[in-house]
């Protein structure tokens, strides 16, 4: 799989773009274009609900993506910012590596151009959009309900993959691996 459970949760890091996702993802709601999150308890924090989110991503990632494609990721960070829940996926020919150990996610300062880990934010109710293929990757981009921080040809090839797996057409809750 990829590291969900494992990677240290008491970090308590939060991304300089959590905000933004967070209030972009209200206005899209506002407006009608994604849902209320499904579900949704009083309190912010349903661990549960999203590792199921972060694990569907990951089947569907392994599924559509062939072996070169896999092997073209950057390993990176997923951060969840309703439930500041994060995951760290390291790509291998055969799928998400289920062993990976992490640390939390290094340099989110962009003032140096040092190195940083590539982080694909998102909100949990965009994300569970995407999973049962109501919103495109594309879409939550456009609406920044989804970003991606990473340097320019990690940026480039996690959004290759996400649109690989969230078409603008031709979504399939079918995959053949």
């Amino acid at each position: 799989m990829c590291t969900i459970c494992d990677l240290r949760i008491d970090f308590g890091v939060d991304h300089p773009m959590s905000l933004s996702v967070a209030v972009a993802t209200r206005a899209a709601i506002d407006n009608g274009v994604i849902a209320e999150r499904a579900g949704a308890e009083p309190t912010p924090w349903n661990r549960e609900a999203a590792v199921g989110v972060l694990r569907g991503f990951r089947q569907r990632l392994e599924m559509v993506l062939n072996r070169n494609s896999m092997l073209g990721l950057p390993a990176f960070f997923l951060l969840l910012v309703e439930t500041r829940t994060w995951a760290f996926f390291r790509p291998t020919a055969d799928g998400f590596d289920p062993d990976c150990q992490r640390e939390p996610p290094r340099r989110y300062d962009y003032d140096d151009g040092a190195p940083r880990d590539a982080v694909l934010l998102g909100a949990e109710s965009a994300m569970q959009q995407m999973l049962l293929g109501k919103l495109s990757f594309d879409r939550a981009l456009a609406e920044g309900i989804v970003e991606v921080d990473a340097m320019p040809n990690e940026s480039a090839a996690l959004r290759r993959a996400w649109n690989s797996a969230y078409p603008v057409t031709g979504f399939s809750r079918f995959v053949c691996a």
